[in-house]
């Protein structure tokens, strides 16, 4: 299969609302699906919203009643289906995890995010790794909205070969205008295809909002390549601004594949002059920070 049919959910979830925010996205998740998605992606935390002051009682184990929903969702649906959640992992940690599961149900595998902000820090954990899945249209990576400011994220998964992120988000509304700059940034760096869905609504312990701002995003030069109709300003195929809603694209995988094998900078890499660690002087190391 070299073409799947992405769908970004853009979706509130309302704190303290377990229940009712899990038939919210079957809603659209049915939405999607009759819209011929293959591959429904739900926001981050889409369970709980950012309800990290009591992740101890939201959180939810990872494989558990609501990840056994989920696949079920995606058996029913025949479709591949990411979602975000508060994980109670067995170590005792919390985390902001995504999980991806494939058309027949199961739970193909998870990824723990692995940037936290400093007050974020103080309830979760983060993740170490970025593993890649390869499904039926191509390899496919997981973020979560926060690490969209980290260009060695998307380089890892750049060195890994993927075709496709796809970053669950719940993003603060205050810092939507870089978080779109740094996502076509990010397509950039990764040659590949970015599905970014995000939550909205507000969060009433934070006194905040939620950027939404949903949307698929490709490399400009891939598009310029392969559709004859592409202008600069163009890169965003789906692009959602407020209020709940559904995003729906194509893509066709092969001719991205195509596209990166004959267009790619690869070959022009300096790796010898590229430091294999990244520190920051005077920048605190992980579990420095109080």
């Amino acid at each position: 299969m070299s073409a799947v049919t992405i769908a970004v959910v853009q979706m509130e979830s309302k704190l303290g609302r377990h229940t009712a925010n899990m038939r919210r996205a079957e809603r659209h998740i049915a939405e999607a699906v009759g819209r011929g998605a293959t591959l429904v992606c739900l926001p981050e935390a889409f369970l709980t919203s950012g309800n990290i002051l009591e992740v101890a009682d939201v959180a939810v184990p990872i494989p558990g009643p609501e990840t056994d929903r989920l696949g079920k969702l995606a058996q029913d649906a025949n479709i591949h289906l990411v979602a975000g959640l508060l994980e109670r992992g067995d170590d005792g940690k919390y985390y902001s995890t995504s999980i991806l599961f494939g058309p027949d149900g199961t739970l193909v595998g998870r990824y723990r995010r692995v940037h936290c902000h400093e007050l974020e820090s103080r309830y979760l954990s983060s993740g170490s790794d970025y593993p890649v899945f390869d499904v039926e249209f191509g390899r496919v990576g997981l973020l979560q909205g926060y690490d969209i400011n980290f260009p060695e994220a998307a380089r890892e998964y750049y060195r890994r070969g993927v075709d496709m992120l796809v970053c669950s988000a719940l993003v603060p509304e205050m810092f939507g205008y870089v978080a779109n700059l740094r996502l076509l940034a990010r397509a950039v760096d990764t040659e590949c295809v970015i599905a970014f869905a995000s939550g909205i609504g507000t969060n009433l312990y934070a006194g905040f909002g939620y950027m939404g701002c949903s949307q698929v995003v490709a490399d400009p030069l891939f598009l310029e390549a392969e559709q004859f109709d592409f202008v600069d300003g163009d890169e965003r195929m789906v692009f959602l601004e407020s209020g709940e809603g559904v995003g729906v694209v194509e893509v066709d995988m092969e001719r991205m594949r195509r596209y990166r094998k004959s267009a790619t900078l690869r070959a022009d890499l300096q790796p010898a002059t590229y430091g294999r660690s990244f520190e920051v002087a005077g920048a605190p190391h992980a579990g420095e920070r109080k």
